[in-house]
């Protein structure tokens, strides 16, 4: 069982769901204390604290999607939660670094601003959910008026940046068009993309085996996953087979969905994936999860002339052109900061 028991923690210490009764029944056995999250700093950057929830709250995206990746976690998974961690990590040292230079100018940002911010990382990271959100930050032992200031810092340094370095020539309609063509797809809404897939659902215990450990479910799916692709059987006969979900009778073949619909880290996986790739198996506290993408469609893309597009991708090209001295700044406030990390 301490593959069982190691994936439980692992999920519950991110904040995911765990069936009720399997999570009861791991509880009689192991009788855990009760979790209490505590908001530790995590780094000082000039007198400024950063908090391990700001931490906590934006690593938990990641860890959740590599815990479906690699469930077994080990060197892979291990390394790539010690990169994500140290992307976050940097990030939000930048962050106090640009605000303490700037401190006491006395910018303030418009509410609209930020709430236009927060809606749109909803969007981006969150399928349009904004209870997803709010569990994020309720597992990693934030408040949402924590995080609502966190994103006024870093909209607060977006708009210091432009104080500082973009204030050369603004862009020529040709430099707005060509970024525009280059980025459209950015600015859609993306819980409209849809994707078209097979897929296996293998749920706990659905090996046909009562007394097979965790482990051993896993090590079926993933044997099955190895067949499925060396042609030992079809995706169609595992899935009639296997699969337990609605349209496991019809080869496991699924209709387009929106990606809104789908449970937002399967969703962030599955649009990622190469089309017509056998992948898997993904893990979640219910069960196992092999996934063929077909097909995906990108939701229409804004035109130039809609409503606030032309203004981001003004900025956008503006800020690429000063990529390079607002990376020499940063490095001389970071040469002159002083600069304590503790986690």
């Amino acid at each position: 069982m301490k593959f069982l028991s190691r994936f439980f923690v692992m999920m519950l210490a991110v904040g995911v769901a765990v069936p009720v009764q399997a999570a009861e029944d791991e509880s009689a056995r192991t009788k855990p204390k009760p979790t209490r999250i505590v908001n530790r700093v995590a780094a000082v950057v000039n007198g400024r604290p950063i908090t391990s929830s700001e931490v906590r709250a934006r690593l938990r995206p990641y860890v959740n999607e590599l815990l479906m990746l690699y469930p077994q976690q080990g060197g892979r998974f291990n390394g790539e939660l010690v990169k994500a961690k140290k992307a976050v990590l940097e990030e939000l040292i930048e962050r106090e670094l640009v605000l303490s230079d700037f401190e006491g100018k006395g910018l303030q940002m418009p509410a609209n601003a930020i709430e236009e911010e927060i809606n749109r990382r909803i969007l981006m990271h969150f399928n349009g959910k904004r209870e997803a959100l709010l569990e994020n930050l309720r597992a990693s032992g934030m408040t949402f008026s924590e995080y609502r200031d966190s994103v006024r810092k870093e909209v607060t340094v977006g708009a210091m940046r432009s104080m500082r370095y973009d204030r050369d020539i603004p862009p020529t309609p040709d430099e707005i068009q060509a970024e525009y063509q280059a980025t459209k797809y950015d600015y859609r809404d993306m819980t409209k993309d849809s994707v078209r897939y097979q897929k296996i659902f293998i749920p706990v215990g659905g090996t046909g085996d009562p007394n097979a450990t965790m482990e051993e479910q896993y090590q079926f799916a993933v044997e099955l996953t190895e067949g499925i692709k060396r042609g030992e059987i079809s995706f169609e006969d595992a899935a009639m087979q296997w699969s337990r979900d609605e349209y496991a009778q019809q080869g496991g073949q699924w209709p387009f969905r929106n990606r809104c619909d789908l449970d937002v880290q399967f969703a962030n996986i599955v649009f990622a994936l190469p089309k017509n790739q056998v992948s898997g198996p993904l893990a979640s506290p219910y069960g196992f999860t092999i996934v063929c993408v077909q097909e995906t469609k990108r939701a229409t893309p804004p035109s130039l002339n809609s409503p606030g597009i032309k203004a981001r991708v003004d900025d956008s090209v503006r800020r690429k052109k000063s990529e390079q001295r607002y990376r020499e700044w940063v490095k001389r406030l970071r040469d002159k900061a002083v600069i304590r990390i503790y986690i």
